[in-house]
């Protein structure tokens, strides 16, 4: 038999291994952000409470027969250049709103792509097209010119640079021979696949096919982070690791995890069933400040605006004095959502029919602009956000 003192020391040994293992395991979770949202709590607020109006700067888009733009899918800023995805084509912009070039090459030959699905710009300016209908990566020169291409095997829907080897794919629910997984990390050097992500059920295979706004987002220079459709979980991204960094908390409004397990005919039959309850869904998209967090989401039939700020989360159901506008009332779902976010301002692209006509004129005064023609480019509007503390 162990005498009593033999026998402590292994019952301290026991419980420091398992206390040590726990510790572990809940690391990740102890470290989680909780973003609160009660959609009930939705109000009107005032825009220029929120938005540092001394701050704004409105840039016009030059509009030429070459730069018009249709409809835009993704807006991407750096230091120098403004540049756009619009009708299968990137139109690239500077500072001012002039004109500089566009991508346009379509085909199936090198340097050409079917679909544009997603673009990312790099340090060097150097342009990324992600065609998911070729399973490829296309990189053209600050000038727009062809460089070189990478097949990956992935149907991708949003892509990012990791490093100069890796870039992560996001490929919903899109099963392939290649990979079982949501996000997966492709090494350009050794062209294959190093490291997947959130596995893909069965059961989403038929309905779980969403385009979101954006699914990567860059915080900083430093910092990438990751989300998705009908998740509630931001992660942020390491050339090894996917780390849960925030987590929305939605109380009673949570989707049940139950309701994403089960099977469905399609996308339209999910949203069909969801309608009949009151649950947040599609938070999207999502851009991260050093102390800030805006997002949107779908709550029953309204599209609400939300800010988490100061620890506490503002959701919005209606603007006054949208965009600086005196008088200028609008509901969220009618409203403009920022398109981006870089070096502290708020990116919003601002579509010239957008302004009701009895604000036209007291907005080109407020700004210096000529006019509004309904037919000419987008304007670009940026905007700090207040800061509420240190």
């Amino acid at each position: 038999y162990m005498n009593l003192s033999l026998m402590k020391k292994v019952v301290f040994i026991i419980i420091t291994f398992f206390c040590i293992v726990a510790c572990s395991s809940n690391k990740g979770q102890d470290n989680l952000i909780t973003i609160p949202i009660d959609p009930t709590s939705s109000q009107s607020v005032d825009w220029e409470q929120l938005f540092d109006t001394a701050s704004m700067q409105v840039i016009p888009l030059e509009t030429t027969d070459q730069s018009l733009l249709a409809w835009v899918d993704r807006v991407i800023i750096t230091d120098t250049l403004y540049s756009f995805s619009s009708d299968n084509s990137i139109y690239t912009f500077n500072q001012n709103g002039k004109f500089l070039f566009k991508i346009a090459h379509q085909g199936r030959g090198p340097g050409e792509y079917l679909v544009l699905d997603d673009f990312y710009i790099d340090e060097d300016n150097h342009y990324y097209i992600l065609d998911n209908n070729s399973f490829k990566i296309i990189e053209y020169s600050p000038k727009g010119e062809f460089v070189d291409e990478i097949n990956t095997g992935l149907f991708g829907l949003a892509f990012t640079k990791i490093s100069n080897d890796l870039w992560a794919i996001y490929i919903g629910s899109s099963k392939s021979p290649s990979s079982h997984c949501r996000l997966n990390y492709f090494s350009k050097q050794e062209r294959k696949i190093i490291h997947e992500f959130i596995e893909i059920s069965d059961n989403e295979l038929n309905w779980r096919h969403f385009k979101d706004n954006n699914n990567f987002i860059p915080r900083d220079s430093k910092n990438l982070f990751f989300t998705y459709s009908l998740n509630d979980t931001i992660y942020q991204l390491t050339e090894k690791e996917l780390i849960p960094c925030y987590r929305f908390e939605c109380g009673k409004h949570q989707m049940p995890q139950k309701m994403l397990k089960d099977s469905y005919n399609d996308v339209t039959d999910f949203i069909e069933t969801i309608k009949n309850h009151d649950y947040v869904a599609r938070i999207t998209p999502v851009f991260l400040t050093n102390k800030e967090i805006m997002f949107g989401f779908q709550y029953q039939d309204n599209y609400l605006h939300s800010l988490y700020q100061c620890h506490a989360t503002t959701i919005i159901n209606h603007y006054r004095n949208f965009l600086g506008i005196p008088h200028f009332s609008i509901s969220t779902r009618d409203a403009i959502f920022p398109s981006g976010y870089q070096n502290d301002y708020f990116y919003y692209l601002i579509d010239p029919a957008f302004i009701p006509d009895k604000f036209k004129n007291a907005f080109c005064q407020a700004h210096n602009l000529s006019q509004l023609d309904e037919n000419s480019n987008p304007i670009l509007v940026k905007v700090k956000l207040f800061t509420r503390y240190p």
